[in-house]
Formats: C-alpha cells, structure tokens, sequence
C-alpha cells in the first residue's frame, strides 16, 4: 500500500556525517564501452556471445533436468526419418507480419507516407522458430508465441515432425546465474529508486520535489513516518529519463536536431535538484530512453560536463543504463524500463511486472536487443546476459508500482521491482535491505 507523506514538521536535516554508512562496489564494468566504436561489425556478434556465455549453463541444466535420458542435438542433425525424444538448444526467433520496419523511421526525414503506430505488434500469425549458429527450425506443440520474444535463449526437449517442423514438450530457460548468499545485517540500510523525473516539466514538479528533499533530509514527521529513519537512507537511484520523458519527445533521424530551450532547462532543474540531495546522500544518475545520451544500449553515463553543480560532489556519480552494484553486500541490477516497454510491445504478456519476472527466467535483462532494441555492435560479448544473480532487480518508468519477492528451489531470493514515473505518480520507492522489502511513498498535497 502507498504511504502518503505531508509537510507537518520539522525535526532537522540529516547529513552524510549522520548517515549510515555501507560499503559499495560499483559492478558495472560490463556495461560501459570502449572509447573508441567500431561500428563497421555485425550484430550477429552478439548473438553468437549470447550463445557461447549461455551455453554452458543450459547444458548443465539440461543434465540436471533430464539427466542423460535424452540425446542434444543440433538442429541441422535433425532428421525426418528419426522421431525420437531428444533436446535441442538455440535462440528464439519470431517471425512477426506486424513488426515495423525502418521505413516508419525514414518516413520522419523522406515525408512518404507512414506506417501505422501501433502499441503492440503480435498477431495470431506470429512464429516461433530456434536458431543456432547453423539453422533454423519452426517450433510447435507447448510453446506459445505470444509468451516469449526474439532474442531468448532456451533448450526444447521434443522430437521432429514432418516439413522440418518440430513439437516441444517441454522449454527449459536460463533463469540467470548463481547468487551471492544473503548474509544478515547489524542494522537495516535503504536505498531509494527514482525513476521518470521529467525535469522539462519541473513547475508542475515543485511541491513534490520539495516535500521528498525534505522528508530525504528528515526534516518531515507524521504518522506516515514514525517507523521510518531517514537516514537509513544510503543510496539514491535516478532510473531514467530524469530530464524528459515519452510526452514531449519530438521523434525524428535528423542528427541536426538541436535541443530545445526546454530541454535546456530541464537539464539545469536535474542539476540543481542533484546538487542538492547529493550534499546529504550518494546519487546514482542512470540515463533513460529520452535523456542527453546516447540511446543505443547499454547507455553510457550522462556526462557531467552537462551537470556542473552536481559534478562538483563526490556523492554524485552518473552511471551507464543498465547499472548494476552491491549495497551493503546485497547485489542490485536494473535498467531505466526500455527493455519492459520493448517486450510488452512485441509479446501478450500482461504487465510490466510479469516482463521483469520473464527476463529473469529468460536469464537476459533486454533479450530483444539487437533485434528491436538497438544496440552498440558489441564483439566478443553479450553484457546483457545475467549471469550473476541479484538481490534486488529493478525496472524504472513502468506504468505503476509492482514487486514481488521470488524464493525458488537455489535458496535465492529476488526483489523484483517496477518503479512508476515520478511526474505522473509523484512517487518513489524504499528498498530495505536487510529485509528486501520495498515499499512505495508518494509526495503530494493533502
């Protein structure tokens, strides 16, 4: 349930000096890119790296699901004449009438007609294929399409039918890496998840905006707040697009676009507002979608140059999209919601949630990179791919709070969190991490 806070008083600011301090390992090494780009590579670069980093994993979760009763196969070793059970293990692909092409994009620049803006692009034509590094086969039986999306990476235990289609029983995914063990904590450290900021709109902003800086600082106290210490808070996560969002994006390929004057300003209001909750609290800016950076993934950090108050603390720090660290021992991943968006998009899955639940299955936090969700031409590896398990997983920018604690068979335990934009819901989230419970606080005028 969401704890609605007020401005009723006033009991003192709460500094870095008074806060609790924790130790943290910044693990986002993987998503950062190399100076230089060579942009002339491929991107079946990074499906072949998805494959060879996965490879391992799912052949060892094949033996232990099915132990050496069936035989694994490739799939151009499939033959019609030979039906036996056996497990092959590829990449799906769906082939989608509705999917858009680049000409929707070319449209912004040729002035041709346009295609249709549709907000999802499944249809009950859509197939499901498995690739691998040779071929491709047409998957049917207990799979269904609008369950998955292009990009996962899974091993189909079933046997081949006639016209090289092939029935699956049964799909086993990754369902990401070990774990780190949950140790138990001497006190109860909290982070904070921020995420659709919108500061081009900052006037509409200014009430809530002050009422979280202050109840940040500990200088609120109300029914709402009495089980709550303020400065428990040990981190602060700006998940994306914190200078604007989808409202007032102008879509266009003109790589002379300037910015505009609200852009501008935007950028400054971010500015201001970091410099000030950094000077009692570590901030992590994550870039999102619609923020001054690159949006090929993974983002590289907004750089500081373009938030010179901000730049000036240590507590501050821009970071890469998707980020991942560890807080007080606890490993915490997410990304700023482009990955959620994109697979709602081209799947019937029903809500941001279930999207962020699915990639962990999946193993993969944007499994429709590069196919939909453009990305760096990255060689040698796929950084995408989860192969340590986290504590907490976040998505920001989704339509509403949701989360979920997941306990499976491994003794891991899984955070999942969907954090809502703050300019529609004047809302942030609380992460205990002792507990790994999280909760929601909105900020808005009684």
């Amino acid at each position: 349930m969401a704890n609605s806070v007020p401005v009723n008083g006033c009991n003192g600011d709460v500094d870095h000096e008074e806060r609790l301090e924790v130790e943290y390992v910044n693990k986002s090494e993987k998503f950062m890119l190399p100076l230089k780009h060579d942009y002339n590579r491929q991107f079946h670069n990074l499906y072949v790296a998805r494959c060879e980093a996965m490879l391992t994993a799912m052949n060892e979760k094949v033996q232990q699901k099915w132990g050496s009763k069936y035989t694994v196969r490739k799939i151009h070793d499939l033959n019609e004449e030979d039906q036996e059970k056996c497990v092959i293990i590829g990449t799906i692909f769906k082939q989608q009438v509705l999917k858009p092409s680049v000409l929707k994009e070319l449209t912004k620049v040729t002035h041709i007609m346009p295609q249709p803006i549709a907000p999802s692009f499944t249809d009950d034509s859509d197939v499901v294929m498995l690739e691998d590094e040779l071929q491709r086969v047409r998957l049917f039986g207990n799979i269904a399409a609008h369950d998955v999306v292009t990009g996962v990476m899974c091993a189909v235990l079933g046997h081949i039918l006639e016209q090289g289609r092939f029935h699956v029983d049964e799909i086993l995914f990754y369902e990401s890496g070990p774990q780190k063990p949950l140790k138990s904590l001497d006190n109860s450290p909290c982070i904070v998840l921020v995420s659709g900021l919108n500061m081009t709109h900052a006037d509409n902003l200014h009430l809530p905006l002050e009422v979280f800086q202050q109840w940040l600082f500990g200088n609120l106290w109300g029914e709402e707040c009495k089980d709550f210490d303020p400065s428990s808070v040990v981190r602060v996560i700006l998940a994306g697009n914190s200078v604007k969002n989808e409202d007032n994006r102008v879509e266009s390929l003109d790589l002379e676009q300037q910015a505009t004057a609200d852009d501008i300003n935007g950028v400054k209001f971010l500015d201001q507002f970091i410099a000030e909750i950094s000077q009692s609290v570590h901030v992590d800016i994550m870039p999102g979608e619609f923020d001054p950076t690159s949006s090929l993934l993974p983002q590289p950090p907004i750089h500081m140059l373009l938030l010179p108050k901000s730049s000036q603390l240590k507590s501050c720090q821009s970071v890469p999209n998707p980020y991942a660290c560890e807080i007080a021992g606890r490993s915490i991943l997410g990304m700023s919601g482009q990955n959620i968006d994109d697979i709602l998009r081209y799947s019937q899955i029903p809500d941001a949630l279930s999207a962020l639940k699915a990639t962990f299955k999946w193993g993969h936090i944007v499994p429709t990179c590069p196919d939909t969700k453009f990305a760096y031409p990255i060689l040698g590896k796929d950084p995408f791919v989860i192969d340590d398990c986290p504590h907490v997983y976040f998505a920001g920018n989704c339509p509403e709070y949701q989360t979920e604690l997941i306990k499976d068979s491994a003794g891991r335990q899984i955070r999942l969190i969907c954090v809502p934009k703050f300019f529609e819901t004047k809302s942030i989230v609380i992460v205990n991490l002792a507990s790994l419970e999280s909760k929601l606080m909105v900020f808005q005028r009684e």
